[in-house]
């Protein structure tokens, strides 16, 4: 390890004992695939390392190297293997200088590094061992050839003893934890067909599916920690600490005999540690572990494992970030973590979460609430009513090619949120009637508040969106939704249009992401009535507006949202009802109290915010701007709302 490390020098290998079963696999015969699954912090690419300069410096063979993205290869990966190759003088006096930056020569042998979107460097060379990280992360099919695991293993073709080693963070999936019939120990289960998109955590379960184990420092049992085994004063219930006490006091809990561990043994349980796959049971005695498996007794040592009864040429582990060696990710940190994102609701937040804290998939999106579940969220007040402390009105709007579908809904700090009205604007969205009548709705009040920002999705009639927008600069937004973004959403300015001209007007376009956004919505069906953050809806409901809401369920093989029902526009409406709250900040903002007391004196928001496109100026204001008498709707209106 380079001087820059955090402990420079040779590697210690008890300082993440967890990865000796991954590197024993990688020097027995009898495995040809290596996956290992965790989350961040954990060693991962650490071992990758180790394995390389094991290989060229003991039996030289070419080496692949895939990593996410080039620019991964070029600023991280390529300078710390430079960086190994300078520390260990057997490997150094080996190394060939006139190297390039993407193909080294150890002892006359190859190290090539080639990235996920780089269908040439991969298929330019054969190797005894390549190696995958991150398998999860680049884009899908981003070789633009298929399966990028598929693509790495093809490369061993030409060698009988190939290797190929995956690893990576998890991501999308649900699957659950049993116990095993005969040993009593919770493994995670096999994932049913279309529930796990991860690539990473699909490759695991096609292995030998060994678990990192640990001995409970009371009991002595061994058992496999995850995330639902964290715990914190009053956890799931309404006397739950806060994050920063969940900091302090998160213990383990041995599934055995509850005893309540702390973090500061979480050192010597992993010095005692072993890799379990389903069917096995473990003893520790005096310095070495006891496998049982088919009835028969296997001493290995601690860090070690045993094969599985199939003989599965496929060495897969995973290890619980609850494992984790850095000090900072201690049961604390993770409990931290956890409670702040489930208190968010925000899938996203969860997500991350569970990936990269915990090493566990986790799904943004559930099944599907039923129409009923939506319905029985009906409050007390009724549609055209702004209840007391929800002084943020958003619309959003849905457009058709032979109407608009609108949603208006008040929002306070803490995204507690109220309906406020819904329904439908009929006639020609390419002409200007049903634009006029728009923007008189824009122009209305509802119990003393106007709207604040209005959101139109741009993906139909996108010039007549734009124009629209153009006509209220400042208080209406074009938004597009993309199936998957690196962040919720981002500004794009519109340089040119759809026949390449440029544009004059200068627009702008926001893209957010569909599937964050349409999980948030699911979520908050289920988010209990009466918590900072509800989503409710007026008595007067209609049975319409609850089925719009259903009518699409999210796919995890695919990652995809698949449409279940004819009409899903108030779903539409109400996923962009999120990003325009996220847009406003109302998600960073202090909560109030209760639903009877409005606001306090927070700085001023009655702007969209545009931090994104331009940092705001201490001396900045707000312009002002005239305004005529506002006009109501009268019996004639276009809309066609949910008094239908």
């Amino acid at each position: 390890m380079p001087p820059g490390s955090p402990i420079p020098g040779p590697f210690n290998t008890a300082s993440t004992p967890y990865m000796i079963p991954v590197c024993i696999a990688f020097a027995d015969p009898r495995y040809n695939k290596i996956t290992f699954v965790m989350g961040t912090q954990m060693g991962k690419s650490a071992t990758m390392q180790n394995v390389i300069g094991w290989k060229l410096d003991d039996e030289p063979a070419p080496i692949i190297y895939v990593g996410p993205t080039e620019s991964n290869i070029n600023n991280v990966v390529e300078p710390k293997i430079v960086e190994m190759f300078q520390e260990a003088k057997s490997l150094w006096i080996k190394f060939d200088k006139k190297s390039s930056k993407h193909k080294k020569r150890i002892a006359g042998v190859s190290l090539r590094f080639a990235w996920a979107g780089s269908a040439t460097e991969l298929a330019s060379d054969s190797a005894v061992i390549t190696l995958v990280d991150e398998l999860d992360r680049p884009d899908e099919n981003a070789t633009g050839e298929g399966d990028l695991a598929e693509i790495a293993e093809a490369r061993g073709d030409a060698y009988t003893d190939s290797k190929l080693g995956l690893t990576s963070t998890p991501t999308h999936g649900k699957v659950t934890a049993t116990p095993h019939p005969e040993t009593g120990l919770i493994h995670w289960g096999v994932s049913d067909k279309g529930k796990v998109s991860s690539p990473i955590w699909l490759q695991w379960e096609k292995g030998t599916r060994h678990e990192w184990s640990v001995p409970c420092p009371d009991c002595d049992e061994y058992f496999i920690p995850r995330s639902e085994l964290l715990w914190w004063p009053g956890i799931g219930t309404d006397d739950e600490c806060t994050p920063a006490q969940a900091a302090k006091e998160a213990k383990l809990i041995c599934p055995h005999c509850g005893t309540q561990i702390a973090d500061s043994k979480r050192k010597g349980m992993n010095e005692k540690g072993v890799a379990i796959a389903p069917g096995q049971s473990a003893v520790g005695v005096n310095g070495h572990v006891i496998i049982t498996q088919n009835g028969q007794d296997h001493i290995v040592p601690y860090h070690s494992l045993l094969g599985t009864a199939d003989e599965n040429n496929h060495f897969s582990l995973w290890v619980s970030g609850l494992c984790s060696f850095s000090a900072k990710k201690s049961y604390g940190f993770l409990a931290r973590k956890l409670l702040e994102a489930l208190k968010s609701g925000n899938p996203n937040s969860l997500l991350t979460v569970y990936n990269t804290g915990f090493g566990e998939i986790y799904a943004i999106a559930g099944e599907a609430p039923e129409w009923e579940e939506v319905y029985a969220l009906r409050s007390t007040y009724s549609s055209g009513q702004v209840p007391a402390g929800f002084d943020h009105l958003i619309c959003t709007v849905d457009v058709q090619k032979n109407r608009l579908y609108y949603v208006l809904r008040a929002w306070r700090p803490g995204m507690s949120s109220r309906l406020v009205e819904w329904g439908e604007v009929w006639g020609d969205t390419d002409k200007p009637e049903v634009w006029n009548e728009l923007a008189e709705f824009l122009d209305q009040e509802w119990d003393g508040h106007k709207i604040q920002l209005m959101c139109v999705d741009a993906g139909f009639r996108t010039d007549e969106v734009l124009a629209f927008v153009r006509r209220f600069k400042g208080r209406v937004r074009a938004l597009m939704g993309f199936e998957r973004l690196p962040k919720p959403f981002r500004l794009v300015r519109l340089e040119v249009d759809k026949k390449g001209k440029t544009r004059l007007h200068g627009d702008k376009r926001w893209d957010f992401d569909t599937t964050l956004a349409k999980a948030w919505v699911h979520n908050r069906v289920r988010w209990p009535k009466g918590k900072e953050g509800d989503w409710l809806i007026p008595a007067d409901i209609t049975e319409e507006y609850c089925r719009h809401i259903v009518a699409e369920e999210f796919n995890e093989e695919t990652g995809k949202w698949n449409q279940t029902a004819k009409r899903n526009d108030y779903l539409d409406c109400e996923g962009m009802q999120y990003m325009a709250a996220r847009m406003l900040r109302i998600d960073r903002k202090k909560s109030v109290v209760s639903d009877d007391e409005p606001d306090g004196p927070e700085h001023d928001d009655t702007q969209p915010d545009d931090s994104e496109e331009t940092p705001p100026k201490a001396t900045r204001k707000p312009a002002k701007r005239k305004r005529s008498t506002t006009r109501k709707r009268s019996s004639g209106s276009g809309f066609i709302s949910r008094y239908r």
